[in-house]
Protein backbone atom coordinates (compact mmCIF):
# COMPACT_ATOMS: atom_id res chain seq x y z
CA UNK A 1 0.00 0.00 0.00
CA UNK A 2 0.85 3.79 -0.53
CA UNK A 3 2.63 5.58 2.20
CA UNK A 4 -0.13 8.33 3.15
CA UNK A 5 2.11 10.31 4.90
CA UNK A 6 4.78 10.92 2.27
CA UNK A 7 1.98 11.11 -0.39
CA UNK A 8 0.57 13.51 1.62
CA UNK A 9 3.77 15.58 2.11
CA UNK A 10 5.10 15.54 -1.10
CA UNK A 11 5.44 19.26 -2.24
CA UNK A 12 3.20 20.54 0.77
CA UNK A 13 4.35 22.43 3.54
CA UNK A 14 3.29 21.21 7.71
CA UNK A 15 0.29 23.37 8.23
CA UNK A 16 -0.30 24.68 11.55
CA UNK A 17 -3.25 24.02 14.20
CA UNK A 18 -5.23 27.37 12.58
CA UNK A 19 -4.72 26.34 9.03
CA UNK A 20 -5.92 22.95 9.91
CA UNK A 21 -9.21 24.15 11.47
CA UNK A 22 -9.69 26.97 8.52
CA UNK A 23 -8.99 24.08 5.66
CA UNK A 24 -12.37 23.60 3.27
CA UNK A 25 -13.45 20.05 3.08
CA UNK A 26 -12.04 19.70 -0.12
CA UNK A 27 -8.75 20.11 1.55
CA UNK A 28 -9.14 18.16 4.11
CA UNK A 29 -9.95 15.07 1.64
CA UNK A 30 -6.71 16.03 0.05
CA UNK A 31 -4.61 15.98 3.09
CA UNK A 32 -6.55 12.61 3.98
CA UNK A 33 -5.96 10.59 0.29
CA UNK A 34 -8.56 8.67 1.42
CA UNK A 35 -9.25 5.50 -0.64
CA UNK A 36 -12.50 6.37 -1.96
CA UNK A 37 -14.59 2.15 -1.66
CA UNK A 38 -17.80 2.38 -3.54
CA UNK A 39 -20.89 1.94 -1.57
CA UNK A 40 -20.88 -1.23 0.20
CA UNK A 41 -17.60 -1.33 0.24
CA UNK A 42 -15.12 -4.53 -0.02
CA UNK A 43 -17.68 -6.83 -0.34
CA UNK A 44 -19.09 -4.65 -3.89
CA UNK A 45 -15.68 -4.50 -5.20
CA UNK A 46 -16.27 -8.23 -4.76
CA UNK A 47 -19.52 -8.70 -6.63
CA UNK A 48 -18.00 -6.27 -9.28
CA UNK A 49 -15.50 -8.99 -9.76
CA UNK A 50 -17.62 -11.73 -9.72
CA UNK A 51 -20.64 -11.13 -11.25
CA UNK A 52 -19.28 -9.13 -14.15
CA UNK A 53 -16.59 -12.32 -14.77
CA UNK A 54 -13.96 -9.76 -14.91
CA UNK A 55 -10.65 -11.51 -16.28
CA UNK A 56 -7.10 -10.66 -18.11
CA UNK A 57 -9.66 -11.08 -21.06
CA UNK A 58 -11.90 -7.97 -19.63
CA UNK A 59 -10.97 -4.08 -21.05
CA UNK A 60 -13.08 -1.93 -18.28
CA UNK A 61 -13.54 1.68 -18.16
CA UNK A 62 -13.83 2.96 -14.04
CA UNK A 63 -16.11 6.22 -15.14
CA UNK A 64 -15.86 8.95 -11.87
CA UNK A 65 -12.46 7.22 -10.86
CA UNK A 66 -11.75 9.77 -7.71
CA UNK A 67 -8.65 8.25 -6.41
CA UNK A 68 -9.34 4.73 -8.20
CA UNK A 69 -9.87 2.36 -5.76
CA UNK A 70 -12.21 0.16 -7.29
CA UNK A 71 -10.44 0.18 -10.65
CA UNK A 72 -7.08 -0.87 -8.38
CA UNK A 73 -8.30 -3.46 -6.88
CA UNK A 74 -10.12 -5.04 -9.54
CA UNK A 75 -7.36 -5.12 -11.59
CA UNK A 76 -5.20 -6.21 -8.66
CA UNK A 77 -7.71 -9.70 -8.33
CA UNK A 78 -8.83 -10.24 -11.63
CA UNK A 79 -5.96 -9.25 -13.91
CA UNK A 80 -8.42 -6.99 -15.74
CA UNK A 81 -7.31 -3.62 -17.66
CA UNK A 82 -9.00 -0.84 -16.80
CA UNK A 83 -8.66 2.89 -17.76
CA UNK A 84 -10.00 5.18 -15.01
CA UNK A 85 -11.50 8.62 -15.96
CA UNK A 86 -12.37 11.77 -13.58
CA UNK A 87 -13.26 15.35 -14.21
CA UNK A 88 -10.45 16.39 -12.18
CA UNK A 89 -7.04 16.34 -13.34
CA UNK A 90 -5.44 16.10 -10.39
CA UNK A 91 -7.19 13.20 -9.09
CA UNK A 92 -6.36 11.27 -11.96
CA UNK A 93 -2.96 12.28 -11.41
CA UNK A 94 -3.06 10.98 -7.84
CA UNK A 95 -4.87 7.79 -8.90
CA UNK A 96 -1.52 6.98 -11.42
CA UNK A 97 0.66 7.89 -9.08
CA UNK A 98 -0.94 5.38 -6.74
CA UNK A 99 -1.07 2.80 -9.19
CA UNK A 100 2.46 3.17 -10.18
CA UNK A 101 3.35 3.01 -6.32
CA UNK A 102 1.14 -0.37 -6.21
CA UNK A 103 2.88 -2.04 -9.14
CA UNK A 104 -0.58 -1.77 -11.59
CA UNK A 105 0.61 1.07 -13.59
CA UNK A 106 0.82 -2.26 -16.40
CA UNK A 107 -3.15 -2.73 -15.84
CA UNK A 108 -4.55 0.05 -14.89
CA UNK A 109 -4.33 3.91 -16.23
CA UNK A 110 -6.38 7.50 -15.54
CA UNK A 111 -7.40 10.12 -17.38
CA UNK A 112 -9.19 13.34 -16.57
CA UNK A 113 -12.30 13.28 -18.73
CA UNK A 114 -16.20 13.99 -18.44
CA UNK A 115 -17.93 10.68 -18.10
CA UNK A 116 -21.06 12.47 -20.22
CA UNK A 117 -18.65 13.12 -22.88
CA UNK A 118 -15.72 11.32 -22.85
CA UNK A 119 -14.00 11.46 -26.55
CA UNK A 120 -13.10 7.79 -26.69
CA UNK A 121 -14.17 5.55 -29.39
CA UNK A 122 -17.55 3.93 -29.55
CA UNK A 123 -17.48 -0.11 -28.11
CA UNK A 124 -13.94 -0.04 -26.62
CA UNK A 125 -15.17 -1.73 -23.56
CA UNK A 126 -16.47 -5.20 -22.16
CA UNK A 127 -17.82 -3.15 -18.79
CA UNK A 128 -18.40 0.20 -18.09
CA UNK A 129 -19.06 0.54 -14.37
CA UNK A 130 -19.00 3.33 -11.61
CA UNK A 131 -19.01 3.08 -7.89
CA UNK A 132 -21.22 6.13 -6.56
CA UNK A 133 -19.56 8.80 -8.59
CA UNK A 134 -22.95 9.05 -10.62
CA UNK A 135 -25.14 10.44 -7.80
CA UNK A 136 -23.14 14.08 -7.91
CA UNK A 137 -23.19 14.05 -11.62
CA UNK A 138 -25.56 17.11 -13.56
CA UNK A 139 -27.42 15.06 -16.60
CA UNK A 140 -26.81 11.50 -15.43
CA UNK A 141 -28.96 10.29 -18.35
CA UNK A 142 -26.33 11.73 -20.52
CA UNK A 143 -23.56 10.18 -18.55
CA UNK A 144 -25.95 6.37 -18.70
CA UNK A 145 -25.95 6.80 -22.99
CA UNK A 146 -22.42 7.74 -23.04
CA UNK A 147 -21.80 4.39 -20.94
CA UNK A 148 -24.04 2.74 -23.23
CA UNK A 149 -21.89 3.87 -26.56
CA UNK A 150 -18.98 2.79 -24.94
CA UNK A 151 -19.90 -1.02 -24.40
CA UNK A 152 -19.66 -3.30 -27.07
CA UNK A 153 -22.37 -5.24 -27.54
CA UNK A 154 -23.10 -7.67 -24.85
CA UNK A 155 -21.43 -5.97 -22.85
CA UNK A 156 -22.05 -5.16 -19.30
CA UNK A 157 -22.72 -1.68 -17.26
CA UNK A 158 -22.60 -1.78 -13.84
CA UNK A 159 -23.14 0.73 -10.95
CA UNK A 160 -23.80 1.06 -7.04
CA UNK A 161 -25.37 3.86 -5.56
CA UNK A 162 -26.80 5.14 -2.16
CA UNK A 163 -30.73 6.04 -1.77
CA UNK A 164 -32.40 7.33 1.34
CA UNK A 165 -34.46 3.83 3.01
CA UNK A 166 -35.78 6.66 5.22
CA UNK A 167 -36.37 9.98 5.67
CA UNK A 168 -33.33 12.12 7.55
CA UNK A 169 -34.09 15.09 9.86
CA UNK A 170 -33.35 18.07 7.97
CA UNK A 171 -30.85 19.34 10.45
CA UNK A 172 -28.44 16.76 9.69
CA UNK A 173 -28.99 16.89 5.99
CA UNK A 174 -28.27 21.10 6.70
CA UNK A 175 -25.64 20.33 8.12
CA UNK A 176 -23.77 17.31 5.77
CA UNK A 177 -24.22 19.80 3.09
CA UNK A 178 -22.35 22.38 4.77
CA UNK A 179 -19.50 20.26 5.60
CA UNK A 180 -19.55 19.09 1.69
CA UNK A 181 -20.42 22.45 0.20
CA UNK A 182 -22.94 21.14 -2.01
CA UNK A 183 -26.77 20.27 -1.28
CA UNK A 184 -27.02 16.74 -0.83
CA UNK A 185 -28.75 14.00 -3.04
CA UNK A 186 -31.72 12.67 -1.45
CA UNK A 187 -32.66 9.71 -4.28
CA UNK A 188 -34.59 6.64 -3.53
CA UNK A 189 -33.64 3.07 -5.31
CA UNK A 190 -36.70 3.94 -7.81
CA UNK A 191 -34.34 7.23 -8.84
CA UNK A 192 -31.56 4.69 -10.14
CA UNK A 193 -33.68 2.30 -11.57
CA UNK A 194 -35.76 4.76 -14.13
CA UNK A 195 -32.37 5.84 -15.08
CA UNK A 196 -31.51 2.84 -16.34
CA UNK A 197 -34.95 1.68 -17.82
CA UNK A 198 -34.02 1.55 -21.47
CA UNK A 199 -34.80 -0.97 -24.36
CA UNK A 200 -31.32 -1.11 -24.84
CA UNK A 201 -30.37 -2.88 -21.41
CA UNK A 202 -31.29 -6.51 -19.80
CA UNK A 203 -31.38 -7.02 -16.09
CA UNK A 204 -28.21 -8.93 -15.01
CA UNK A 205 -27.92 -8.49 -11.12
CA UNK A 206 -28.85 -6.65 -8.22
CA UNK A 207 -28.35 -6.60 -4.80
CA UNK A 208 -29.71 -4.24 -1.90
CA UNK A 209 -28.12 -3.36 1.74
CA UNK A 210 -28.32 -1.28 4.46
CA UNK A 211 -24.98 1.33 4.07
CA UNK A 212 -23.99 0.00 7.18
CA UNK A 213 -23.00 2.62 9.99
CA UNK A 214 -20.49 2.47 12.75
CA UNK A 215 -20.30 2.66 16.46
CA UNK A 216 -19.13 5.92 17.76
CA UNK A 217 -15.98 3.82 19.01
CA UNK A 218 -15.15 2.93 15.30
CA UNK A 219 -15.56 5.99 14.14
CA UNK A 220 -12.64 7.58 16.38
CA UNK A 221 -10.55 4.82 15.93
CA UNK A 222 -10.85 5.40 12.38
CA UNK A 223 -10.13 9.33 13.19
CA UNK A 224 -7.12 8.48 15.08
CA UNK A 225 -5.33 6.05 12.83
CA UNK A 226 -6.14 8.45 10.03
CA UNK A 227 -4.04 11.14 11.99
CA UNK A 228 -1.45 8.87 12.76
CA UNK A 229 -0.65 7.77 9.52
CA UNK A 230 -0.72 11.18 7.92
CA UNK A 231 0.90 13.23 10.52
CA UNK A 232 3.78 11.84 11.30
CA UNK A 233 6.11 15.49 10.86
CA UNK A 234 3.25 17.71 12.61
CA UNK A 235 3.22 19.51 15.83
CA UNK A 236 0.96 17.73 18.52
CA UNK A 237 -1.42 21.09 18.29
CA UNK A 238 -1.50 20.24 14.30
CA UNK A 239 -2.59 16.84 14.96
CA UNK A 240 -5.10 17.53 17.49
CA UNK A 241 -6.26 20.32 14.83
CA UNK A 242 -7.25 17.87 12.05
CA UNK A 243 -8.38 15.32 14.61
CA UNK A 244 -11.41 17.58 16.12
CA UNK A 245 -12.06 18.23 12.09
CA UNK A 246 -12.12 14.72 11.34
CA UNK A 247 -14.34 13.16 14.03
CA UNK A 248 -17.04 15.86 13.47
CA UNK A 249 -17.22 15.45 10.23
CA UNK A 250 -17.27 11.91 10.15
CA UNK A 251 -19.66 11.38 13.37
CA UNK A 252 -21.68 13.51 11.10
CA UNK A 253 -21.59 11.27 7.99
CA UNK A 254 -21.79 8.10 9.87
CA UNK A 255 -25.29 9.73 11.22
CA UNK A 256 -26.57 10.25 7.65
CA UNK A 257 -25.77 6.80 7.05
CA UNK A 258 -28.13 5.11 9.45
CA UNK A 259 -31.16 6.43 7.16
CA UNK A 260 -28.90 4.78 3.56
CA UNK A 261 -29.20 1.78 1.56
CA UNK A 262 -27.26 1.18 -1.56
CA UNK A 263 -27.85 -0.93 -4.43
CA UNK A 264 -25.36 -2.88 -6.39
CA UNK A 265 -26.52 -3.35 -9.93
CA UNK A 266 -25.25 -4.58 -13.73
CA UNK A 267 -26.99 -4.65 -16.71
CA UNK A 268 -26.60 -6.22 -20.08
CA UNK A 269 -26.17 -4.01 -23.36
CA UNK A 270 -28.16 -5.83 -26.28
CA UNK A 271 -26.84 -5.12 -29.86
CA UNK A 272 -28.79 -3.89 -31.99
CA UNK A 273 -31.49 -5.44 -33.56
CA UNK A 274 -31.38 -8.10 -30.76
CA UNK A 275 -33.66 -10.73 -30.59
CA UNK A 276 -37.07 -10.07 -27.55
CA UNK A 277 -36.78 -11.49 -24.89
CA UNK A 278 -39.87 -11.89 -22.32
CA UNK A 279 -38.72 -13.92 -18.95
CA UNK A 280 -35.56 -12.39 -18.33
Amino acid sequence: MTDLSATAAQGAPIPTADEVRDWPYVRLLAAMRESNLPPGGLDTVRRFAVELSLGAHTRVLHAGCNSGFLSRELARRTGCTALGIDISPDMAAAANARAESEGLGRLVRYEARDMRDTGLPAESFDVVLSGGALAFVIDQPRAVEEWLRLVKPNGLVANSELWYHAEPPQKLLDKVSELIGVPVPRYTRDHWMDLYDSPRLQPWVSHDAEAGARSDTEVERYCAEMVAVITREWDDAARAALYERLLGVFLTFNENMKFLSYTFFAYRVLPANSEPLLYV
